[in-house]
């Protein structure tokens, strides 16, 4: 396979987990984001020889890790050559509701579905000291190419493709967008299989699939829950890149300048 440098949403890698490049995306002033500049993406596992060869030609310097610890040990990034940041130990919502709901009947499609919702709405000031040192990095990295990512590539991650596309003037309609594109690139049905195998091993009998999906896929309630939740809370988004995580409007200006075509 050769070599990646075309303007293409999905990141050509063998071993690539819904790895996306965010660029293209056209902002409320008419310019575009550019490509190959900040990509997201699942874990790195999987990354072949190839892939490493691919990520080191695109000029990725920073690699940008969400998970947990114990997630990382289960599935470790493979050595691509490049600076890893992987303390942010991230984590949104607590899954000991789902089995409070679980164990108490109560657990339904529509209950795990608010559950998720409620865990993207509650977590905006809980994030806030791992996003405001992410967000550091990337106005800090304008020159080369960054890449961000957690298990999937879809919560931990979304979040954090949110709050860049917006630092950008990306609509939030387009943002919505970049998220559900998850449910075209990413296999939900192996992570509920996984899901379903902690299921046994916690000794559950009975379960319906319709229960696990809003925690294995994506939904647009669980982003505009975010995003909403910030407004609410400061204003709008550009208030809380700069009151909470810090940045200042001369930080905003760099972004748009490092990535964003004239």
């Amino acid at each position: 396979m050769s070599l990646d440098h075309t303007n293409t949403r999905i990141v050509s890698l063998d071993g690539g987990i819904n790895f996306r490049d965010i660029g293209g995306y056209v902002n409320t002033q008419g310019r575009a984001v550019k490509w190959r500049k900040i990509m997201r993406c699942g874990h790195l596992a999987r990354l072949s020889d190839a892939d490493l060869d691919r990520l080191e030609a695109m000029g990725v310097s920073k690699i940008h890790d969400f998970r947990r610890k114990d997630e990382q040990t289960q599935s470790p990034s493979r050595a691509v050559r490049a600076e890893f940041i992987d303390d942010y130990q991230i984590s949104i919502g607590d899954i000991s509701r789902f089995w409070e709901f679980l164990f108490g009947g109560e657990l339904t499609a529509d209950s795990s579905h608010q559950l998720v919702v409620n865990s993207y709405r509650s977590c905006i000031d809980v994030v806030v000291p791992e996003f405001s040192r992410f967000m550091r990095h990337i106005v800090d990295n304008g020159d080369s190419a960054s890449v961000f990512h957690c298990s999937a590539g879809k919560d931990r991650t979304g979040m954090a493709a949110a709050l860049i596309l917006s630092a950008l003037d990306v609509p939030r309609e387009t943002i919505v967008e970049d998220y559900m594109l998850t449910l075209q690139h990413y296999d939900s049905d192996a992570l509920i299989e996984i899901v379903e195998g902690h299921l046994r091993d916690a000794k559950v009998e009975e379960w319906d699939r319709d229960w696990l999906i809003p925690y294995c896929s994506v939904h647009q309630d669980n982003i505009i829950a975010f995003l909403e939740a910030i407004d609410e809370r400061y204003g709008d988004v550009k208030t809380y890149l700069t009151s909470a995580l810090g940045l200042s409007v001369a930080d905003l200006e760099k972004m748009h300048s490092c990535y964003l075509d004239n």
